[in-house]
């Protein structure tokens, strides 16, 4: 139909050429003429109508061009107006860390790095910690961590824009700790996590810590670090004795404790710094 349509299209042209600018009769094209003349309107009608919808064509293509621009634009500022967000609330967060970190007098002379949590230990949830700090940040092995409430870990390999931190729940993340009760004598020993490296939903333990029977702990105790060892600065806050339970041999016991911090909460936390040979 379209090749009819254009060889139609093309005697119209041919009798419109022959008949301009010759003044001598034309018989073929006066013939061709007087036969086709009825349909010459419709056909440039059509004609037009194709023209139009083929600029329609090009227009809807254009139009769907432009709308995919837009598409993509609107799918990046969707992206980055959320980092936005994420940055602001961050910022908050880490305003309400600077407000409500405990006071040591012993932390105040290190300086302190924030840092945020890109990721945790998909087999252990509880154990290690990976922060957006690295040796770029001037961070490096066996810097404390702490958080709003007290002590998180510590650093145990970095690179260059990160670091992955041992908490103090993980089994070999012993810390040198004490005891001070409300006599205000410290009783020394090792707070060891007993979280068994499962899976998240899995994973279960407390911290502990073994003492003589006749050591003078209790219930309600605080737990801070003893600044032996030379990995943690002194008396930053671990946690508080929840239970003391007697071994069978009623020789020792063992003191249950309860972390300061919410470990499954945590986003943003602290890098002590501390100088080297400290």
């Amino acid at each position: 139909m379209v090749l009819i349509f254009f060889l139609i299209l093309g005697v119209l042209v041919s009798i419109r050429f022959t008949g301009i600018g010759n003044n001598f009769p034309n018989p073929i094209g006066g013939a061709l003429h007087r036969v086709l003349s009825p349909v010459e309107g419709t056909l440039l009608q059509v004609g037009n109508g194709i023209r139009n919808n083929t600029r329609a064509i090009w227009n809807f293509r254009s139009v769907e061009a432009e709308n995919e621009q837009l598409r993509q634009r609107v799918e990046q500022l969707t992206g980055d107006n959320l980092e936005l967000k994420e940055q602001v609330l961050a910022g908050m967060r880490f305003n309400a860390l600077d407000e409500g970190v405990f006071n040591s007098p012993t932390l105040s002379k290190y300086e302190k790095k924030g840092a945020s949590i890109t990721n945790r230990n998909p087999t252990a949830w509880y154990q290690t910690i990976t922060l957006n700090r690295g040796s770029d940040d001037g961070v490096s092995v066996n810097n404390p961590v702490i958080a709003q409430y007290g002590l998180v870990g510590k650093i145990v390999a970095v690179t260059s824009s990160t670091s992955e931190v041992l908490m103090i729940t993980d089994g070999e993340g012993k810390v040198s700790a004490l005891v001070r009760g409300s006599t205000g004598v410290a009783t020394f020993g090792i707070v060891e996590g007993t979280y068994k490296r499962t899976s998240r939903l899995d994973a279960k333990g407390n911290l502990q810590m073994l003492f003589r029977r006749e050591d003078n702990v209790n219930i309600g105790d605080l737990v801070l670090t003893s600044g032996l060892g030379g990995v943690y600065p002194k008396d930053l806050p671990i946690g508080k004795i929840e239970q003391i339970q007697l071994d069978s041999s009623g020789l020792l016991k063992t003191a249950y404790i309860k972390p300061l911090e919410d470990f499954d909460s945590l986003e943003e936390v602290y890098i002590v710094k501390k100088p080297e040979g400290q």
